[in-house]
């Protein structure tokens, strides 16, 4: 198989946790720098991202890629950057993407472009109290990135393609709220958001309408009122009927604005019978639906024990209702949706012959472990016995 050479070492800057580690993508967690330790600059074209896109250039992305990242299966089209062809010719964000383009053709590994896909996480602070969520210890931390980094923010947003606040909720901190209000709307960087749709203000959607978007997404994890309740809201103060008047009037914001629209939901053993229901909800707002399962982020017994073990009358029915709902997002053009539909199933096949047996899942654990422990020379011939098993996977769910 040809190696497939991703861009994302070469076009994506991303600090997904506001202790300030920088990655390539959320996909893949080696740590590039810290913006606590050097500026933007310093970690874009420091020792961490020359590393990374020599790799990526000589051995492609399943050498240092899960064979289960979104991008390699087709999907996360909403992070190809290939429309910079769209912008103004003598545009900044235009001639940096073209640039970038031909950095990556060459393989450079030390760039003059700048980052065009920017995104940070100012907190993981969040009004909800989502049972999945791999922040809730940090986020009792109050951690938040420093000053100097979002002083630097502005300087890269007149470059890049793409702007992506996270959070925790980011509509949530004062920071992050100030700076899309002084943004510079005229500029032809695009903004992508994602939301659990509590927040949104008449102040937010006024800065909304104002902002270049080029995607909004909500996280619900739920099609009905009691799972919403049951899964996110947890004794906070939200309401599922505040979400839904949202979900209306983010989908008349698209249809002025004419961004993608995208709900998300994690799978799992309270909401497993809702995927249609979901698929149903979202196509009411006009909104791709993607739904994954859910992954166990302390990789604890009680949360694989709560959430990630269903009957087999289960799986036969979540079975039955991805089958029932390919056609209705593959009639709506729907193209991630879909993709995320049918490895949905490839993964729950896999989960059902593994992790949904709670020895197996133990097993895992204790190899893991032991792992980590080996010295390096030993690591080194596993790593490339998994590596191999990832490719062997990768052609697996390509034919499917």
């Amino acid at each position: 198989m040809k190696k497939f050479v991703c861009k994302h070492p070469w076009s994506h800057f991303e600090v997904n946790n506001p202790n300030g580690d920088v990655t390539m993508c959320c996909n893949n967690d080696t740590v590039l720098g810290n913006v606590n330790e050097a500026t933007v600059e310093e970690v874009w074209n420091g020792e961490g991202f020359q590393s990374v896109r020599k790799q990526m250039r000589d051995e492609g992305a399943l050498s240092m890629c899960p064979h289960t990242c979104p991008v390699l299966q087709g999907g996360k089209k909403y992070e190809n950057l290939d429309w910079f062809t769209e912008l103004t010719k003598n545009s900044d964000q235009r001639q940096n993407a073209e640039l970038n383009e031909k950095e990556y053709t060459t393989g450079q590994t030390v760039l003059g472009s700048t980052p065009r896909w920017f995104r940070f996480t100012y907190s993981y602070a969040c009004n909800l109290d989502c049972y999945h969520c791999y922040q809730r210890e940090d986020a009792k931390m109050r951690v938040k990135l420093p000053d100097n980094f979002m002083k630097e923010v502005p300087k890269y947003v007149s470059k890049a393609q793409v702007i992506f606040p996270f959070g925790g909720e980011p509509f949530y901190f004062k920071p992050v709220v100030n700076f899309l209000e002084k943004h510079d709307a005229k500029l032809e960087t695009r903004f992508y958001f994602i939301t659990n749709a509590t927040l949104l203000t008449d102040r937010i959607y006024d800065t909304l309408e104002r902002l270049p978007i080029i995607n909004m997404g909500a996280s619900l994890d739920a099609a009905t009122e009691k799972s919403f309740n049951e899964l996110r809201v947890r004794g906070r103060n939200a309401s599922w009927d505040t979400v839904l008047a949202n979900l209306r009037r983010l989908q008349d914001l698209k249809e002025r604005k004419k961004f993608s629209f995208t709900l998300s939901m994690t799978l799992n053993s309270v909401n497993c019978h809702e995927i249609n229901s979901f698929v149903d909800l979202a196509i009411s707002y006009d909104a791709e639906p993607l739904i994954m399962l859910v992954a166990n982020p302390y990789q604890t017994a009680d949360f694989q024990k709560t959430y990630l073990q269903f009957t087999d009358i289960q799986f036969e029915q979540m079975n039955a209702a991805i089958n029932m709902a390919l056609p209705k997002v593959k009639s709506r053009g729907f193209e991630d949706a879909e993709v995320y539909l049918k490895q949905l199933a490839n993964v729950l096949d896999r989960h059902r012959e593994t992790e949904n047996k709670a020895a197996h899942f133990r097993a895992k654990k204790i190899a893991r472990k032991a792992f980590h422990v080996l010295p390096e020379q030993l690591q080194m011939p596993i790593r490339r016995v998994v590596q191999k098993a990832r490719t062997n996977r990768f052609e697996k769910y390509k034919t499917v």
